[in-house]
Order: structure tokens, then C-alpha cells, then sequence
């Protein structure tokens, strides 16, 4: 295995240790409370526990949710596994109860093995489609995670029973993910509990292991 296709397949690794695995909120209840705390549990396709927060901010007379969260691999709960996020999220267009909504957010993942350290910067753009009630919502969704650098650092381990000549430092387009499944939520009093489930591709539409995300996240407006 030369070192191109040893550093690909680690960059891979850093690609989806960390996925989206925050909540798709019910755009109808965005007057509800300008402010919002949330957290998710997700596998996608570690299992990763996300805790956020989210503002309310109106431009012009439309309402943008800016976001920000951080996730854990729950398993461990390791610092050197994590994500973060800041996303804004938008209604798009709509009529009656049915809407499209859009949502962008950059992201950083990190994650350290007996390997290589890796830190990764990318983004997601995730478009829904769904009916949208002031009890409930549903929706499908489609998007796709892109890394766009991740930097490389191999461990000492690594050099001394692998390959001694491998090379650390940034590498640019490293890969990315398209994810397309169902969301779904619920509204009791002022609390809300959203679902999502769903597949995940390479960008070159090959299959991934595990095949599939889910997340359950519970939010409170305020």
C-alpha cells in the first residue's frame, strides 16, 4: 500500500468519524422563541452526542435559525473525537403547509488514533422538503458533506512500524458524502423531539459501512 492511498484511506477515517447528526426543527414553530437549546443523539456512524444552540434572527422580514453545537463520540466520550458546528438554516419557499427549507453549516471534525491525528474543515448543505404544522412536521431530506482540507499527522507508532517516510501537513479535497433520508418531529408544550434517519454515499455514489445515519434530538425554545 503506497503512502497516497495510506493517507486517503486516514483522511476517509477523519470524513466520517464526525457527521451532521443535529435535528431539522419545525419551521412553523420558529416564532415560538428566539432562542433555542438543544441535543442530539446520533450513529452516523459513531454513536455522537451533540449539545447546541440556536437563535432566531430576522433579515428583512424572513427568519434565519443560526445555530452552533458541539459532538462527542459517545462511546468514550474522547475529546480528540469531535465536531463542531455553525449552520445557518432557512425556509426556502412555501405554500400552504408544505415547505422547502435549506441549511448550510461549516464544519470541523477531529479524531486521533494509534495512526495519524487528523483535523478537518468541510462543509454540509442539506435541502428538506416537508409539511409543516404547529404539532408536527415531516419531511425528506437530501445534502452533502464536503471536506474541503484536512491536515495529517502521523504518529510516532506509525513511523517506526509502517512507514518512516510519511509525510504530515494539509491536504485539499479529501473526499466527501451525500446523506438522503426522512425527518420527522413532534411538539409536546414547548418542547420538541425530532427524529431523522436515513443512507449515506461516497460523492462518487459508492456504498459506506455502515450504509445508514439516525438521530433522535430533543430541543427547548426559550
Amino acid at each position: 500500500m503506497n503512502t497516497t492511498l495510506r493517507i486517503a484511506l486516514a483522511v476517509l477515517l477523519t470524513a466520517v468519524v464526525a457527521q451532521n447528526a443535529a435535528a431539522q426543527w419545525n419551521n412553523a414553530r420558529l416564532d415560538g422563541g428566539r432562542n433555542r437549546i438543544y441535543m442530539t443523539v446520533g450513529l452516523d456512524p459513531a454513536v455522537i452526542s451533540t449539545v447546541g444552540y440556536a437563535r432566531v434572527v430576522p433579515v428583512l422580514g424572513h427568519d434565519f435559525q443560526l445555530a452552533t453545537d458541539v459532538g462527542l463520540v459517545t462511546a468514550r466520550l474522547d475529546t480528540h473525537d469531535f465536531k463542531a458546528r455553525v449552520e445557518v438554516q432557512t425556509p426556502v419557499m412555501r405554500w400552504q403547509s408544505l415547505q422547502l427549507s435549506g441549511a448550510a453549516a461549516f464544519v470541523t471534525r477531529g479524531t486521533q488514533n494509534s495512526v495519524y491525528r487528523g483535523l478537518d474543515f468541510g462543509a454540509d448543505a442539506t435541502a428538506t422538503l416537508g409539511v409543516y404544522r404547529r404539532g408536527w412536521f415531516a419531511g425528506a431530506q437530501f445534502g452533502k458533506d464536503k471536506d474541503i482540507v484536512t491536515h495529517i499527522t502521523h504518529t510516532k507508532w506509525y513511523r517506526e512500524h509502517v512507514y518512516p517516510d510519511a509525510k504530515d501537513g494539509w491536504y485539499l479535497d479529501c473526499g466527501g458524502t451525500f446523506h438522503y433520508g426522512l425527518t420527522a418531529g413532534v411538539t409536546l408544550g414547548r418542547t420538541e423531539l425530532v427524529g431523522r434517519a436515513g443512507f449515506r454515499r461516497t460523492e462518487d455514489w459508492n456504498p459506506i459501512m455502515p450504509p445508514f445515519y439516525g438521530s433522535l434530538g430533543i430541543g427547548v425554545p426559550f
